[in-house]
């Protein structure tokens, strides 16, 4: 009761700055000087993950700098968000001095290459991109300047190996979004080389789809927790809101196998969760874009790693 309570808050808080900020200043209407277009991944908003603690950073920049137009939009397809990304950026092109567009997930990443090879494209108006966790990001073709950064989870995911392993855990299963996704790869590469080095065994390893829609599934990986559950004893899912299927699951069925949360505190979630690989996403996306208001160079790329305070390991038992 106590846990739908806290669930159902969250989702109110979500809706209320995601509304705060929507209603900002229509630059169609009304000439502005600097506005931030923010997408959020596909269908992602409302996760009480990655896309939430994003909007915790954007509602502290909003709160701090009120006088700059800031849009937050929701696609719900890959080929709806390249629509509404030219979108805004033909219309910013003409309309408004300075744009930030915020592309937050790594999914994004054919997209921003897209358009930052467009040779064709110019503006008189000032048009940049910031992108979540596209390592290798190609130079722009165009005066689109963009920019990516990553939050490797090698260190963390090793920490987690080892500890799963001090447990006493026989059979850990890590479970991927899908296959060729480098920071997920790196995950799994971590965690994997962390329990090796105290049981010398190599975790067992499953991928929910065969590309990005693995990040937006939690009703199938509620279904798949059936057979997974009596297999293996833990479970590292690197699946983003797909994880919420896991979860689900473990609430009605906690004689289930252990898991660990994902970039935010999600022991609240369920008994099973015994500690929390967290991303301050929040804190970084506010360092860049504070970056930018202030006319700061951001560097086209960089990784953060355990050292930047930026990601973390978590655990709840001892």
């Amino acid at each position: 009761m106590y846990f739908r309570k806290y669930i159902y808050c969250i989702s109110i808080i979500t809706t209320l700055l995601l509304e705060l900020m929507s209603c900002t200043k229509n630059y169609i209407d009304k000439p502005i000087d600097r506005q931030i277009v923010v997408f959020s991944s596909i269908g992602g908003a409302g996760d009480n993950g990655y896309n939430d603690a994003i909007t915790k950073g954007l509602t502290k920049i909003y709160m701090e700098h009120s006088e700059i137009s800031m849009n937050y939009l929701t696609p719900e397809s890959m080929e709806q968000a390249e629509t509404m990304v030219h979108k805004w950026i033909n219309e910013s092109s003409e309309k408004v001095a300075q744009t930030l567009i915020i592309l937050s997930g790594s999914d994004y990443r054919e997209l921003t290459e897209k358009i930052i090879s467009d040779s064709n494209f110019n503006s008189d108006n000032k048009i940049e991109i910031l992108t979540f966790e596209i390592p290798e990001l190609p130079q722009s073709q165009n005066n689109i300047k963009a920019y990516s950064f990553m939050i490797p989870m090698d260190s963390v995911s090793y920490q987690v190996g080892a500890f799963v392993a001090k447990m006493g855990c026989a059979n850990p299963l890590i479970w991927l979004a899908y296959e060729n996704d480098p920071l997920l790869l790196r995950a799994a590469n971590g965690f994997e080389e962390g329990y090796k080095s105290i049981t010398r065994q190599v975790p067992g390893r499953r991928y929910l789809s065969d590309d990005w829609h693995g990040y937006s599934m939690d009703k199938e990986a509620y279904i798949q927790m059936e057979e997974i559950d009596g297999k293996y004893d833990f479970i590292y899912p690197v699946m983003g809101g797909s994880n919420m299927g896991i979860y689900r699951y473990l609430r009605e069925n906690p004689g289930g196998p252990w898991v660990v949360g994902m970039d935010v505190d999600q022991s609240l979630y369920s008994s099973n969760v015994i500690g929390s690989v967290v991303k301050h996403i929040d804190n970084l996306l506010v360092e860049l874009v504070k970056k930018w208001i202030k006319g700061i160079p951001i560097e086209h790329y960089k990784d953060y790693d355990t050292q930047s305070g930026y990601i973390e390991w978590c655990p709840i038992v001892d």
